[in-house]
């Protein structure tokens, strides 16, 4: 599928899945004359450690109420909807993607503890607070 924003400014896009979760956002740039034109091509599904998802973009918003964007040549909402009913989604939430409302991805925060010895973990701490070199 092309994504094709004419006009300066950015344009934000969330991906989801048939549930309505999104996977993945990106901002494009599209910088020059009112007349540029930028174009992405993209696959409409995203590698997971599970395997391809199959998705539907979604333009969330743009910075530039004369910019057009097109989603492989139709409007967003319509091609949204039409993506939407392929993959499956809930009525509802094919509703809230068409109109551009969907949750950005989830922000995750990790800890990961390199080594069990409680000795080391202290050794580590006293470095990165400076009382060991």
């Amino acid at each position: 599928m092309d994504i094709v924003v004419t006009g300066p400014g950015e344009v934000l896009i969330r991906y989801i899945n048939a549930a309505g979760e999104t996977l993945l956002q990106e901002k494009l740039v599209v910088s020059g004359s009112p007349t540029v034109e930028g174009r992405r091509a993209i696959d409409l599904s995203i590698q997971t450690k599970s395997g391809p998802v199959p998705v539907a973009p979604v333009l969330v918003s743009h910075s530039n109420a004369s910019q057009r964007v097109t989603f492989d040549g139709a409007l967003p909402s319509r091609f949204t909807q039409q993506r939407c009913r392929q993959i499956g989604c809930p009525p509802k939430v094919a509703k809230t993607a068409v109109s551009g409302r969907v949750a950005p991805p989830m922000q995750t925060v990790a800890t990961v503890r390199l080594h069990d010895d409680e000795r080391f973990i202290k050794y580590i701490r006293e470095i990165a607070r400076g009382k060991r070199k």
